[in-house]
């Protein structure tokens, strides 16, 4: 009898470690299943307002970079350490005065440098709004000429296979980081400049490859 219970007890004891084993192994799969996405291109773009209705200011820059990873819920794709950034000199308006102008009075800092503008989030949650799209509502730190405020902005994601296609609208207003307004030989910009975003990425396993971005 006691050679019985004796079995018994270690058959339990075997029981609740496999139980545990399996436990913590799933855990360490919840908890790894976010893939590293690495977005080497993509497109900046900004258009802004001025005093005169004929003329509108755009600019755009091909070298957008970022970061984070991708997590798969039920509800929608979760985006983890969301890090992005804009080398300032890489900003084109189509005219170099304008873009000299734009650099000098907009992104200059008092010491003389010209600090990327960069943006950070620490997480977002997406929801589903198609079977292949969901919308992602990003709220993190906008730095500009490096003052660093709130900025939030509305990604789309479009999803095919491992194919993630991300654009994303948003406004800043150059006050908010005590920026004046510049104006050229009359023509003065608003305040407010509409920001846009887009990039493409493959996520593939551990790492993510990442194409081109089109504006």
């Amino acid at each position: 009898m006691t050679a019985v219970f004796q079995t018994a007890r270690t058959t339990l004891t075997l029981a609740s470690t496999i139980g545990l084993a399996l436990a913590g192994q799933a855990a360490a799969q919840s908890a790894g299943d976010a893939n590293p996405v690495e977005v080497r291109g993509g497109t900046a773009a900004f258009d802004v307002d001025t005093n005169i209705s004929a003329i509108t200011v755009h600019g755009k820059s091909t070298a957008l970079s970022a970061r984070l990873r991708l997590r798969r819920a039920a509800d929608g794709p979760v985006l983890e350490g969301i890090e992005a950034a804009v080398p300032v000199k890489s900003l084109n308006t189509g005219m170099g005065i304008r873009d000299e102008h734009m650099r000098k009075y907009i992104f200059t800092t008092d010491d003389g440098q010209l600090p990327d503008l960069r943006f950070t989030a620490d997480k977002a949650t997406c929801s589903k709004s198609a079977t292949r799209q969901s919308v992602c509502d990003l709220s993190g730190t906008l730095v500009i000429r490096g003052t660093a405020r709130p900025f939030t902005i509305a990604m789309k994601l479009t999803e095919e296979g491992d194919s993630i296609r991300a654009v994303g609208d948003s406004t800043v207003a150059l006050s908010t980081y005590g920026i004046e307004r510049p104006s050229q030989l009359g023509v003065r910009t608003a305040d407010d400049v509409k920001l846009r975003f887009e990039v493409t990425a493959k996520v593939a396993g551990p790492r993510a490859i990442a194409t081109n971005g089109v504006r």
